[in-house]
């Protein structure tokens, strides 16, 4: 046997690293499907019922829901959704696919050894590394990807009823692609984390950490500065992301939040009914007829696909140096 054909049998089939990630990580991916398996119930169940509902009351038919025989359906509708804080938790599951999924990939190979054997094989480090980022990626982009659609699906009567701002959380991260592109993200942490601590808890816990903090300070205080905002007199629209609001005085002298507070009592009290709902527009009106104004500062509806595609781009280059940086480690200072 020449020494071309030792080397052709000790190397792996074309599809062998495939075959070995699927026995090392199926537990892992049966777990992902579970979780989704079980999110799409739920989904499925709670979204029916309420289109139902939805469809009892005749709230497709109406195209207001602050005045009218509308008002009152759609708040009764409204009040019969899930609350949406409880999905609130979703914010935590990119950390924490990267944390049980890409925390352990190499830590757990170097904390007990077995990087010697499976280093040394006919498949070699590099192509050990490479080859489990690019197909557990795949999977976690494809498993995480499938939650978009679902939400979207279930929170679309609600949002005919009572529409947010795209700075809303879920919707902004649900109804884009910015899911998949933070739990990738994540899992190169956790790559890269295993490498750097060589420990398994300590990995998983660096990142889900790291992963958590990074993606909060990302929701609510980095996206907003990814554009200048606007500013307005009138009234913002219902999709608009709304930052701040500025009581100003006829010379245009910014009032005080005491000020504007007892602005808003003296409003009231002229009221009919104080304890009525106050009709929208009401007290922007009463405010311009006594020469006040509300100077409003927003990023405008229209800005959803590029405030995605911003922060989409700097992830999507994180990740990849995060991850080329991780098999650099591997192949130049693991021992």
């Amino acid at each position: 046997m020449t020494t071309m054909d030792m080397r052709r049998r000790a190397s792996l089939p074309r599809f062998g690293q495939v075959w070995v990630i699927w026995r090392q990580h199926r537990a892992a991916t049966y777990g992902l499907l579970a979780l989704l398996a079980s999110y799409g119930t739920a989904v499925l169940v709670t979204g029916l019922r309420a289109r139902s509902y939805y469809d009892r009351l005749g709230l497709n038919a109406c195209r207001s829901f602050t005045t009218g025989t509308c008002q009152p359906l759609g708040r009764a509708f409204t009040s019969s959704y899930p609350p949406l804080f409880l999905l609130l938790f979703l914010l935590a599951l990119p950390a924490a696919f990267g944390a049980f999924v890409g925390g352990p990939l190499v830590a757990r190979e170097l904390e007990t050894g077995t990087y010697r054997f499976a280093w040394t094989q006919g498949a070699g480090r590099t192509r050990w590394i490479v080859t489990r980022l690019l197909v557990i990626g795949a999977a976690l982009f494809a498993v995480t990807a499938a939650y978009g659609p679902l939400y979207t699906w279930w929170i679309a009567p609600y949002e005919h009823v009572l529409p947010t701002g795209f700075n809303n959380y879920l919707r902004f991260e649900f109804t884009g692609v910015l899911f998949p592109v933070h739990t990738l993200l994540a899992f190169a942490i956790g790559v890269l984390a295993g490498v750097l601590v060589r420990r398994t808890v300590a990995a998983v816990a660096v990142t889900f950490t790291g992963s958590f903090a990074l993606v909060f300070v990302t929701v609510f205080g980095l996206r907003r500065y990814y554009m200048t905002p606007l500013t307005t007199t009138g009234a913002p629209g219902a999709h608009d992301w709304v930052l701040d609001t500025t009581y100003r005085d006829s010379t245009g002298r910014g009032l005080t939040g005491g000020q504007a507070h007892d602005l808003y009592l003296r409003f009231l009290h002229q009221l009919p009914d104080p304890n009525a709902e106050v009709p929208p527009g009401a007290f922007r009106s009463w405010l311009q007829e006594r020469h006040y104004s509300l100077l409003t500062s927003y990023h405008p509806a229209g800005r959803f696909w590029p405030f995605q595609f911003i922060e989409t781009g700097w992830m999507v280059v994180l990740t990849v140096l995060l991850g080329a940086f991780a098999v650099w480690l591997i192949r130049r200072r693991t021992s």
